[in-house]
Parts: structure tokens; sequence; C-alpha cells
């Protein structure tokens, strides 16, 4: 048995014991690598990679570009670190979801679509579908573009809420940038689509826009989870 055999199988042992938190930030990572180094040293690139990014949180949400300058990190190794935040976006909403969710305050909403923008880079927009009991029906990725901008086509969100029978939208995307205040041209889209669906009997109920752990309401003009808070008035939203 190698050196670095008996220093995985310590570290084994320690994870059954006592489990991955009882670990070191840089032995936590170290562990992680295993399951795409399945043999070799990972702690030295564990040690490298927190040199650079600070934190497992740093390193997961670079961008492959970023991890692939670190020695030793290959294609496979950085597609494994960043697809790490979007699968815990999906075990989080699996935990959410009450079959079906019922998304009838602020709070509920605010905490369920931040999980689709965990390590995004890029800018995305997305349509939640509800019934008219604030039952989630879908949720449609309905624009993709590169850091900072995205087209959202008005035609393509109202087929995707047709389809899906929807009787409440709400509409949400992401500032990479770190701003979580609302564009003019997000203001204005957010009024063309209220307008465009109050003509076919569907209401938007709001505008969202993620920023780190901060979401924006365009319809309560409030910020969830950062300083600036108001009671919103709209109905089917419940206190903060």
């Amino acid at each position: 048995m190698s050196l670095h055999d008996e220093h995985r199988k310590r570290l084994d042992e320690k994870v059954s014991e006592y489990g991955l938190e009882s670990l070191n930030p840089h032995e936590q990572l170290e562990y992680i690598l295993y399951a795409v180094i399945p043999r070799g040293n990972t702690n030295e690139m564990a040690h490298n990679i927190l040199d650079r990014f600070k934190t497992i949180s740093g390193a997961i949400n670079a961008s492959m570009e970023e991890l692939m300058t670190i020695e030793g990190v290959g294609r496979s190794t950085a597609r494994f670190l960043t697809s790490l935040p979007p699968l815990l976006g999906i075990v989080e909403r699996s935990i959410l979801i009450d079959k079906p969710l019922k998304l009838d305050g602020l709070d509920k909403i605010a905490k369920f679509v931040k999980t689709y923008f965990y390590g995004k880079l890029i800018e995305s927009a997305y349509v939640l579908s509800m019934n008219s009991s604030f039952r989630l029906l879908s949720v449609s990725r309905i624009s993709e573009g590169v850091q900072g901008e995205t087209a959202v086509y008005v035609p393509k969100v109202v087929r995707q809420v047709l389809n899906d029978k929807a009787s409440v939208v709400v509409i949400v995307h992401n500032h990479p940038c770190g701003l979580v205040n609302p564009s003019v041209a997000d203001i204005t889209l957010s009024e063309k689509l209220r307008e465009c669906f109050k003509l076919i009997d569907i209401e938007l109920l709001d505008s969202l826009i993620v920023s780190g752990n901060d979401v924006f309401s365009i319809a309560c003009d409030c910020i969830i989870d950062g300083k600036r808070k108001m009671v919103p008035k709209r109905r089917g939203w419940n206190e903060l």
C-alpha cells in the first residue's frame, strides 16, 4: 500500500467515524476530489486550489477556465467541481418540494428560486408557472446569455405559460455582477409582460432578481436577506 493509499484510508476512517465536517477544509476538498481522481495525491491539489480560491465555496463557484490554471487540475476535475453548485440546488429543491410545492409567500419563493442560480456565472431567466392556489406547475428556463446580460422574448414566455395552463406567473433572473437592484430594462420588461398576461387573464405576480443570497422583488420593491425590506401588499404574498 502506497503512502497516498494509507492517507486515503485514514481519511475514510475519520469520515466514517466522525463525519465529513470533522475534516479540515483542505482535507474536505481532498476527500471530495476522490470522486473524480480515484488514485494519486489529491492533497497537494487541494492545497493549491484553496491557496487560489481561499474557500471550497470559492473553488466550486469558479469557472472551469480559472480552475484549470491550477497545476494538476484537468478538464474532468474542473467540470466535476463546477457541477457541484447546481447539484446542491437540485438537492435543496428536492427537500423543499411537498408535491406539488405551494409558493404562497415571497419568502418561500425567494428561498426556492435562489437554488437555480448556485454557481451561475452568466445571466439566466426562468418562468415559474402556478395554478390559482399558488401550486407550482413547472419551472422553465426561458433565456440564457453571457455574463451580465440575457434576452427574454415576450412571445416565448407567453407560449410557455399558456402551454403550462398557468393562472399565476413569476419571472426570475440573476445578476452575476453582484448588484441585485433592477435595471431600467428589467422594470420595462416586467411591465410589458404584466400587460401581455393581463390580456389573456393570467397574473404576473412578480419579477424577481437574484444575486448571491439576495432576491429583489420588483412588485414589492424589497430585498430578501438584504438590508432593505417592506411588507408586500400584492395578492397571494404572505408577510415577510
